[in-house]
């Protein structure tokens, strides 16, 4: 189970199971990032596609996950001031924490592991490429679970301490500034790995702010112990700031919305 690190230490796991996460995966969030309509079944040649890639996660992937809470000194209008000194360039953020009355940070990174990345890469060298497409979408989607899962799991854990989590922020989505990558993986204790890389477990950042493997996540959370409503994946959806996005669940509203003060993250 993941837990969150009250003290300064960061916190990884190999909590869920690639087995249990594999099964977790649903079959319409696997239609959406396969790109095909919501209503389609997956039969023939897509069912016996989709159930390899899910049996080959179930089997060999290695999903990665590690947390670090941090407590928040200062809201500024630019971004979030952490006790360490350092700052997390992102407004939206900030207010959401100002709203929720939120006093710290959950850290997160999160994978899908090197092993997928490396047999996606083999099936296309090898002439594969319906094997190396329905892999890639389905370690997409385990990136996902992966999100949901631990900070679901992450947000009980934090009840028992009356707090919640609201939802998650990524550097280089909206106004979180792309930079910010390096920060949150320091805050993690990133180690120097090579050619101005810097290595969390199986991830890596490159000097681009870019994360190796692919389907690695980086992101901050606030914490309050304000009491929220739950939210659900597609109400966060529709507040991301990515734009623009072919995979969404929901369509996104023309005028903003402050999820961060109406609901949290709790599963």
């Amino acid at each position: 189970m993941v837990r969150i690190q009250h003290e300064s230490t960061p916190n990884t796991t190999t909590w869920p199971s690639a087995a249990e996460l594999a099964g977790a995966v649903g079959e319409r969030e696997l239609l959406r990032l396969l790109g095909l309509p919501r209503g389609r079944e997956l039969e023939g040649e897509l069912r016996t596609r989709s159930d390899a890639a899910r049996g080959w996660y179930a089997r060999y992937g290695r999903p990665f996950v590690a947390t670090r809470k941090v407590e928040a000194q200062d809201l500024t209008a630019t971004g979030v001031v952490l006790s360490d000194g350092s700052e997390l360039r992102s407004a939206r953020l900030a207010e959401g924490l100002r709203v929720a009355r939120g006093h710290a940070v959950l850290v997160a990174a999160v994978s899908a592991g090197r092993e997928v990345a490396a047999e996606v890469a083999r099936a296309w060298a090898e002439g594969r490429p319906d094997e190396a497409y329905f892999l890639d979408r389905f370690a997409a989607a385990v990136t996902e679970e992966l999100v949901r899962q631990a900070s679901g799991a992450e947000c009980r854990s934090a009840s028992e301490a009356g707090e919640t989590l609201l939802s998650p922020h990524s550097p280089g989505c909206g106004d979180f500034a792309i930079g910010d990558q390096h920060r949150l993986m320091a805050l993690l204790g990133a180690r120097p790995a090579g050619a101005e890389r810097v290595a969390l477990g199986p991830v890596e950042l490159l000097p681009s702010g870019a994360l190796d493997p692919p389907h690695s996540l980086l992101a901050a959370l606030g914490v309050t112990r304000h009491a929220l409503e739950p939210t659900t994946p597609e109400a966060l959806c529709r507040a991301c700031e990515l734009d623009p996005c072919t995979f969404r669940r929901a369509p996104k509203p023309l005028a903003p919305r402050r999820l961060e003060a109406t609901g949290s993250v709790r599963a």
